[in-house]
């Protein structure tokens, strides 16, 4: 099939159109054909080729000109327009009223050539993003790109984190955001985390030039004039603060420290790492000569929800009852706890501090109710409402803490659920069955509680930062339906790998 894209009328009352042959190897795209009118009435339209050779045995589709010449039994002719005229050479009536049909209006042109164009247009842009990762439709560098930046960056946060309390909080805060944003971007581009470093180091400076230079010495001797005039600093000439409700507390904007130093609003503990943070590159300045200061939060909120700032007391002093002294590597765990926090996609037990329990019973009932289970690129299916949560982002974090612990404890357990749901079915049946070998082991604590008249022992994790103390009997309930729900899925994997054995063999 011969098709004629355009038409230019020469001066010898022909013309001269740019063709598409198809199905014929010997003729490519672009050839330029001479149709003439049907000067011989042989029912054909003469096409020649640039040799001047006449071209038979195709169909041959041409648009020719409307006006003067010879051709008066032309149907549809119109003065100064174009009409389709067609020729078949060894086709038959019914194939020409099949390619009419094709026809889209007055452009002349074929379904099927509009197809080839998007698809040449489709196939030029993949070549031109080869190498290049697509997810949902954006373009993302290739992995070896951005997987180094989130390597080097768990490897400083680990390094930082086995310092203890003489960690750079500040450091290992920025450590976090590299890697989630390498992770969640495939950015190409590393976050610049000397930038926030030096933001830092500007507030600290600014601090010791403006506030300090008008302190006398007798009062930079003074702890806890030197502890009012930090805080007035950051919280109120720089407004530095904690979101005014709860559910914002358990934001990832609120909790990343690139975002907090530059937003001025975020979760207590990120703002205990900046507190820190500015405390530690003051006394490296020389300007703590009052004595180590102590960042204390609230750790207990009891029937007020709303988060609050942390705030300094000398070292030494009284701690107020209802909070904690936090320590660098406490800052960051806490830090990673509200991501992960953030980023479960189950309902999250706040009377608990622990979402495990959805996650595990559907992880083992799944296949008797698809609420709670994952569900592709949806996310997890929710009984009510829509999805929520990121399980990905759920599952890095959940790594962290896991490796920050040596890879045993809860953490490890909840890492192992988390695998089951995003189809590493391997790794989970490792991690589980390693945290059960753990939990069997460890020396935990074990509490007696009476549950339906009959004494009961229950080994309960007992978590440094706990929301409200909930009822014990109702804890060790829910205990013994995360131990038989973790049980089945072991179970379950257990059975699964042995069935890929044997088929192996």
């Amino acid at each position: 099939v011969i098709e004629i894209h355009s038409c230019v009328r020469t001066r010898v009352r022909s013309y001269t159109a740019v063709c598409c042959l198809r199905g014929v190897a010997s003729v490519r795209f672009g050839t330029t054909f001479l149709c003439g009118r049907d000067d011989d009435d042989d029912d054909d339209v003469d096409v020649v080729d640039d040799d001047g050779d006449e071209t038979s045995g195709e169909t041959v589709v041409a648009v020719v000109g409307g006006g003067g010449g010879g051709g008066d039994d032309d149907e549809g002719e119109r003065g100064g327009g174009f009409r389709v005229v067609k020729a078949a050479a060894g086709a038959d009536a019914d194939a020409d009223a099949e390619e009419e049909d094709k026809f889209l209006g007055r452009k002349g042109k074929r379904t099927g050539d509009e197809v080839s164009k998007y698809a040449e247009k489709e196939a030029e842009t993949l070549r031109a993003g080869a190498g290049m990762q697509y997810e949902f439709g954006k373009p993302q560098a290739p992995q070896e790109t951005w997987e180094p930046f989130a390597r080097e960056a768990r490897v400083g946060l680990v390094r930082e984190y086995a310092k203890g309390a003489g960690a750079d909080v500040v450091a290992a805060s920025l450590h976090i955001c590299v890697e989630d944003d390498a992770y969640e971007s495939r950015t190409s581009v590393c976050l610049p985390r000397e930038a926030y470093i030096k933001r830092m180091d500007k507030l600290v400076n600014e601090f010791m030039q403006r506030d300090m230079s008008y302190m006398s010495e007798k009062d930079k001797l003074d702890g806890d004039k030197v502890i009012a005039a930090v805080e007035r600093y950051l919280f109120e000439e720089q407004q530095y603060r904690p979101p005014t409700g709860w559910r914002e507390a358990f934001s990832p904007y609120r909790t990343y420290f690139h975002n907090v130093i530059a937003q001025k609003v975020g979760i207590p503990a990120t703002l205990a790492a900046i507190y820190i943070g500015f405390l530690e590159r003051l006394k490296a300045k020389g300007g703590l000569a009052c004595g180590d200061v102590s960042v204390l939060l609230r750790v207990r909120r009891g029937a007020d929800p709303t988060p609050r700032r942390p705030w300094g007391i000398k070292a030494g002093d009284a701690v107020p009852e209802g909070s904690v002294v936090c320590t660098s590597d406490m800052v960051v765990r806490q830090q990673l706890m509200a991501l992960k926090r953030a980023f479960w996609p189950w309902e999250w037990d706040d009377s608990r501090d622990s979402g495990f329990l959805l996650a595990v019973e559907s992880a083992a009932y799944g296949k008797d109710d698809r609420m709670n289970t994952a569900a592709g690129v949806v996310g997890i299916i929710q009984p009510t409402g829509r999805p929520f949560g990121d399980l990905k982002m759920a599952t890095l974090v959940t790594e962290r803490l896991a490796e920050l612990d040596g890879g045993v404890g809860y953490e490890a357990r909840d890492m192992g659920v988390l695998l089951y749901h995003g189809g590493y079915r391997a790794d989970a049946l490792r991690t589980l069955a390693a945290f059960q070998q753990w939990k069997a082991t460890a020396r935990l604590t074990s509490t007696i509680v009476e549950i339906s008249d009959t004494n009961t022992t229950v080994a309960t994790q007992s978590p440094d930062f706990a929301w409200v103390a909930g009822d014990p009997v109702l804890a060790a309930r829910l205990a013994l339906r995360e131990d038989e729900a973790l049980a089945k899925v072991v179970v379950e994997l257990n059975r699964d790998a042995l069935e890929h054995q044997f088929a192996d063999v």
